[in-house]
């Protein structure tokens, strides 16, 4: 079986799209203070708000987002992860969580993931079972992720906020052609 490199499709991509949300983030931020008024912040409903009744709100996708990066760096490079509170309430602090999360991304190298792809991952919540370490990368943790990243994406789409799929791409390294 061919090597996959964990390291090239999990913690760049990761880092790209965080650093993507986070400026997602910077327009949200002054969509939400050009509808406060006197009455009500609309920043607050904003991170609280969820598409359907049974779903998180904004702030827990952007924190589960985060979680699930760090999750991923750490599981597969053995890293301890650190300790995030779930204590956000404004933009500005769901900003710092990301960029907390990118700073430890920053710390996981690619020698760090090499060769872990048969490695054991357990998750706390499948108590007595595993994942390898490619199945957990490419089965779990990037989807979940993604599903975090894009559900906050449509929260803030449902609410007004200018942005499109460019904002949550975060660009793309094209090339001249020649």
């Amino acid at each position: 079986m061919q090597k996959t490199n964990l390291y090239s499709i999990t913690i760049p991509q990761m880092k790209k799209v965080l650093g993507a949300l986070s400026q997602i983030l910077d327009k949200a931020g002054a969509h939400a203070e050009q509808k406060r008024n006197q009455w009500a912040s609309f920043e607050e409903a904003l991170l609280n708000h969820r598409l359907v009744f049974d779903q998180f709100d904004f702030k827990k996708q952007i924190q589960i987002a985060c979680d699930t990066a760090k999750g991923c760096a750490g599981r597969l490079s053995g890293k301890e992860l650190p300790k995030f509170e779930d204590s956000e309430k404004t933009v500005l602090e769901l900003k710092d969580r990301i960029g907390r999360t990118i700073a430890f991304l920053d710390t996981v190298t690619e020698s760090d993931i090499a060769d872990k792809e048969d490695s054991k991952v357990s998750l706390p919540y499948f108590p007595g079972k595993h994942l390898t370490g490619f199945e957990y990368a490419i089965e779990y943790a990037l989807p979940n992720f993604y599903f975090h990243v894009a559900t906050a994406y449509n929260i803030l789409r449902a609410n007004g906020v200018d942005i499109g799929k460019a904002d949550y791409i975060g660009g793309l390294p094209l090339k001249e052609e020649v």
